[in-house]
């Protein structure tokens, strides 16, 4: 019984050890695999942020082109110019102006809109 023991206790020790091993192996491979997975996330999740910021970017500028095309301005105009062409073209397209004929009211409404916006985006923009 004492030697059944001590044949139990060798065995284990050893075989102890190769199971060690093996889990050591298998978590070696299971880390280099989940490292990699976790590199790839990054560069799919970097190329996706990019390709955002880039037509994000993009459909911004073309925003902002429509914006100073509405207050007649070349692209790049200065908030000092961008206010002089607002209250120019606001007090040209406002609606209190053609009360008499409704048609040319409509219009001035829908003008005078863009205008605001327009204007709010560059207020914005510069921080005004």
């Amino acid at each position: 019984m004492i030697m059944f023991d001590r044949i139990f206790n060798i065995l284990r020790a050893n075989l102890g050890d190769i199971f060690q091993e093996q889990e050591e192996k298998i978590s070696k491979e299971d880390w280099e695999l989940y490292e990699q997975y976790q590199r790839n996330k990054r560069q799919e999740e970097q190329k996706n942020y990019e390709q955002q910021f880039h037509q994000s970017s993009w459909q911004q500028q073309q925003e902002e082109k429509q914006y100073y095309g509405v207050l007649e301005l070349p692209y790049g105009a200065s908030f000092e110019e961008i206010k002089i062409a607002y209250k120019r073209l606001i007090k040209q397209y406002h609606p209190d102006r053609f009360h008499n004929d409704a048609e040319k009211h409509k219009a001035a409404v829908e003008i005078s809109q863009k205008l605001n916006v327009a204007f709010a985006y560059f207020e914005k923009k510069f921080g005004q």
